[in-house]
Parts: C-alpha cells; sequence; structure tokens
C-alpha cells in the first residue's frame, strides 16, 4: 500500500507520523515510536479530524502503547455521528 507523509513530530522521547492512504480515501495512518516500541494504527475520518487527532497525541506525549486505545475510542466517536 502507498501512504503519503503529512506530517512528523519528534519530541524527547518519541517521534509521531502521520500519513494518509493513496489507494484508500479517508484513511490515515498513525504511528509513534520510542526506542523501545513501536505502534501504529489506521482511522478513517477526514484530513481536518485526522490532523487535529494526531496533534493532541503528539502535543500530550502519548505513549506508543496507549495508542490503540485512543484511536479505538476514536474510531467509536465517528461511528456513532
Amino acid at each position: 500500500m502507498d501512504f503519503t507523509l503529512i506530517e512528523k513530530v519528534v519530541q524527547e522521547e518519541y517521534t509521531y507520523k502521520l500519513f494518509r492512504s493513496n489507494f484508500y480515501t479517508g484513511h490515515f495512518l498513525v504511528l509513534a515510536q520510542s526506542k523501545d516500541m513501536m505502534y501504529c494504527a489506521s482511522v478513517c475520518t477526514s484530513q481536518d479530524r485526522a490532523t487535529e487527532l494526531f496533534s493532541q497525541i503528539a502535543q500530550s506525549e502519548t505513549p506508543p502503547f496507549t495508542l490503540a486505545d485512543i484511536l479505538h475510542d476514536f474510531s467509536k466517536q465517528i461511528a456513532s455521528v
């Protein structure tokens, strides 16, 4: 699958990347990594909402292992709207 990097944020401990899928419209990949761990997950939403969510994750220095719960909750919230 082909992705385009939209944004990258490097904090002291963590690096965050937001990618847009070039194949599936409205699908984004969020990647969080440190020296010891990495997690990535996809979310289906608009680019504005994906960018807003990504900014909140990066600004709060969310550890990679909690990213799954955040993206799962975000996906449930979108599905209920």
